[in-house]
């Protein structure tokens, strides 16, 4: 059998793992197709390691913590997508076979910049990335959690952009990481909108993990929202979105738990990814960083990052930016990261991209602007 027929053989038999038998189906106003699946036959449990697992319907409770019960998902559905599932079902975005070799190709060509964002050398010039991190040694995270500014960026269809979070642990070969946050992605998505995504592997990519719910692994659990989802953006220099995003470890079960929303106190939970499909990752984080990734896979430029304009700290309906960077401490509340033991990292000159820290007096909330217009990188210097 030759090895393209092998691989539409392997192809299709993902296909039916994740495309399960819809009892609706919803089309948004951008056509997305998303299928309700019975929530205790969706993709995830097609994953041999979760076999015997429990599905938990929200996450363990946090003493003191005070939570909206009443909040749904509508409160955060936007003009594109109101509508529901019903219950006892979950939304699934409906993947097709170019969907899976798209995103197949994208993690292969991504894989080491998005494991641990490091290289024996120096990155492609098509993969650049910047971020900022807190480094203490021997320092546990068990989430991490921001405010997200939301933006509308030109980007070819080869190419991807984000703004996220990377929670990681683990040695190269063997890295943990969940990432999480807004993404641009025509190949993945079928525009360059901007959509919550997500993204997981045990291996640094090896065999295990993959974007969205394109493997089985991550549990969806609410009924309105899911990766994919696409957020209102704002108007460069006359107002600007945000949405708040966490994830973080429940101190039982020790799944990790997505949540989204307009903020903090209204934020509810979209799933997790269960314990059971980690190693290093199985009880904390060693890293947390904050920033953006951006690739193209063909072409040699990279695509802008944030809201395609270089950061400042002036005028925030001209930038992007996080705004409330906390950690989740082994309690599972959210605590402000050391601003004295933040540190910046650029795989690129600051002309392509930049991230600023403002600088709080004492136990403040750490803020950040970052981004830029990408470029070519020759022998060192930009063409932009």
């Amino acid at each position: 059998m030759s090895k393209t027929k092998e691989d539409d053989i392997e192809i299709e038999k993902q296909l039916r793992v994740l495309n399960k038998k819809p009892v609706k189906t919803i089309v948004t106003k951008i056509d997305d197709i998303i299928d309700c699946v019975d929530i205790y036959k969706q993709p995830a449990f097609d994953n041999p390691l979760l076999k015997k697992h429990k599905i938990q319907m929200s996450p363990d409770s946090i003493p003191g913590l005070r939570t909206n019960k009443t909040i749904s998902s509508s409160s955060i559905l936007g003009v594109l997508q109101k509508e529901i599932c019903p219950p006892g079902t979950v939304p699934i975005r409906r993947t097709t076979k170019e969907d899976l070799m798209n995103a197949k190709k994208i993690i292969k060509k991504t894989r080491l910049i998005h494991a641990n964002n490091t290289y024996p050398n120096a990155p492609p010039a098509n993969q650049q990335f910047v971020y900022a991190e807190e480094i203490i040694e021997g320092k546990q995270y068990f989430g991490g959690t921001a405010y997200m500014s939301l933006h509308d960026m030109s980007i070819y269809r080869d190419e991807l952009s984000t703004s996220q979070i990377w929670l990681l642990n683990g040695p190269h070969e063997q890295i943990n990481s969940i990432e999480f946050g807004i993404m641009h992605d025509p190949l993945l998505f079928g525009d360059g909108r901007a959509r919550l995504f997500g993204s997981w592997t045990a291996d640094g990519h090896q065999t295990t993990g993959c974007y969205n719910i394109m493997c089985p692994g991550f549990v969806q659990v609410n009924r309105g929202i899911t990766f994919g989802y696409q957020f209102h953006t704002g108007i460069y220099g006359k107002g600007v979105f945000d949405i708040y995003l966490m994830v973080r470890r429940a101190p039982l079960s020790k799944d990790w738990w997505l949540s989204i929303g307009s903020n903090a106190e209204t934020s509810e939970p979209i799933g997790y990814w269960p314990n059971e499909i980690f190693t290093h990752l199985a009880n904390s984080a060693s890293n947390l960083r904050y920033g953006g990734f951006a690739s193209a896979l063909y072409r040699r430029s990279t695509p802008p990052m944030g809201n395609g304009y270089l950061p400042q700290l002036t005028d925030f309906t001209r930038t992007a930016y996080m705004v409330k960077m906390k950690y989740v401490n082994e309690t599972g509340h959210t605590v402000n990261l050391d601003r004295r033991s933040m540190q910046i990292h650029r795989s690129t000159t600051t002309e392509c991209y930049n991230l600023m820290l403002a600088n709080p007096l004492g136990d403040l909330d750490i803020t950040m602007a970052f981004g830029g217009p990408g470029g070519t990188i020759t022998f060192g210097k930009e063409d932009l």
